[in-house]
């Protein structure tokens, strides 16, 4: 069974998805993204076609909504820190993803950012507190003393549930609060720190420890909600 097969098959399993669609090469895939707009694409790292870290923009531009999962092997991680500036939001190890292949479609498709745990410590390395902004918005970092009294409780308890890959729905209903205002504190909130979207701000919370990716515990918010 080819990777293509076995995703279909652990894929059709769940009775929350459902597959649009299968291709061969990158124009099939730009392709169906543009005509039907999937919620997610997982597709290999290597392609033979096309470079992947071109080919993500492309998809981005012409279905911004459609999140994307790079399938990827341990030792070729290095690229790892390219392929989510690239627009990525699921970076999963071949070697993880019979068993994790469902939650990370889970996680990007709202909203949240999946890595595979292998590179998770590179990750947050690479995405420190200065390579977020520095590399993605182009400004100068805050003072990162300030990280641990810039977000509420409420707003770490969002981003909580961003990480586990709830919906902004279940996310609503956990905290007992409407859809439209976790909108408004993920908007207030990257305007805190000058951010742009719902990755760098996860990768900010994590790099600064306010909530720990495997246990989801959180740090210290500042006082209020």
């Amino acid at each position: 069974m080819d990777d293509r097969s076995a995703i279909a098959s652990l894929l059709e399993e769940q009775d929350d998805f459902l597959i649009t669609g299968m291709v061969d090469d990158s124009f099939g895939l730009v392709h169906s993204a543009i005509n039907l707009q999937p919620d997610v694409l997982v597709m290999d790292f290597f392609l033979e076609d096309i470079d992947t870290l071109k080919l993500a923009p492309v998809v981005k531009r012409n279905s911004p909504a459609t999140a994307l999962i790079v399938l990827c092997s341990l030792d070729e991680h290095i690229a790892v820190d390219r392929v989510l500036r690239a627009g990525v939001t699921g970076y999963l190890l071949r070697q993880d993803f019979f068993g994790d292949l469902a939650s990370a479609v889970r996680s990007v498709s709202s909203g949240g950012l999946y890595v595979s745990g292998m590179v998770r410590d590179q990750v947050l390395k690479y995405f420190s507190l200065y390579s977020i902004i520095a590399h993605e918005t182009g400004k100068s970092p805050p003072d990162t003393s300030i990280a641990h009294r810039t977000f509420t409780l409420t707003e770490l308890q969002i981003f909580r549930g961003i990480i586990r890959g709830d919906s902004d729905q279940e996310i609503a209903r956990n905290l007992n609060i409407t859809i439209g205002t976790v909108r408004n504190y993920i908007c207030q909130a990257k305007k805190k720190v000058g951010l742009q979207n719902r990755t760098q701000i996860i990768m900010y919370v994590l790099s600064n420890g306010l909530i720990d990716w495997e246990s989801g515990s959180l740090g210290r918010p500042k006082k209020g909600s």
